[in-house]
């Protein structure tokens, strides 16, 4: 795939390396050029522009481009690279990186495929409080749903999937039980050894 990556910060660039490493044709575009020296082990094509210019994405091969990724540090400059990606050159998928929790409905209501860094930061931490581990993120009919596990305790062996999901104050999809995930089902008891597998709405 020929993928764009509009920002080389940690995660721009980090994104890019994996992408190169799996076989995708990568560029870079950044703004500020001393960003770019965190591309410097990466064997792709890097651009100094911004981002927003059609010149600067034509160069880049947008009109060719399978996937365009926006994570700069600027919720704004990512929107609008987004948008001009979307609208103007018609790029069947854009991500887009965004800080505010608050915009990603908004967004989305505009076609853009968002990631919320802090959304996503403050999951982990919940889930790390609370012992959870094994978290799988899926996008199901344009919601973003996250799934994560836990070990059950001695006190949670007989007891109702319903009411451990009450008790948890979470969505159970279901229990691992004997390396196998069975669905929630009504009336479904916990036995010793089980895992619980919860689903939330990101």
């Amino acid at each position: 795939m020929h993928i764009i990556v509009i920002g080389c910060g940690k995660v721009g660039s980090s994104l890019a390396r994996e992408l190169v490493n799996a076989g995708n044709d990568v560029v870079i575009i950044e703004n500020d050029k001393r960003l770019l020296q965190n591309a410097d082990d990466i064997d792709c094509m890097k651009i100094n522009g911004v981002p927003i210019d059609k010149d600067v994405l034509k160069s880049a091969g947008i009109e060719q481009a399978d996937a365009v990724c926006a994570v700069t540090q600027d919720d704004n400059m990512n929107i609008m690279t987004s948008q001009v990606a979307k609208e103007i050159f018609n790029v069947e998928k854009v991500i887009t990186r965004i800080f505010n929790p608050r915009g990603k409905v908004l967004f989305e209501e505009f076609g853009l495929n968002t990631v919320c860094s802090t959304t996503l930061t403050v999951n982990a931490m919940i889930r790390a409080l609370e012992d959870e581990t094994g978290e799988e993120a899926h996008r199901i009919f344009g919601t973003d749903i996250a799934y994560s596990e836990i070990d059950l305790e001695n006190k949670h062996v007989g007891m109702s999937v319903n009411e451990f999901g009450i008790v948890a104050g979470k969505h159970v999809a279901g229990l691992i039980r004997g390396g196998k995930m069975l669905l929630a089902l009504p009336g479904m008891k916990i036995e010793k050894g089980d895992h619980a597998v919860f689903m939330m709405v990101q």
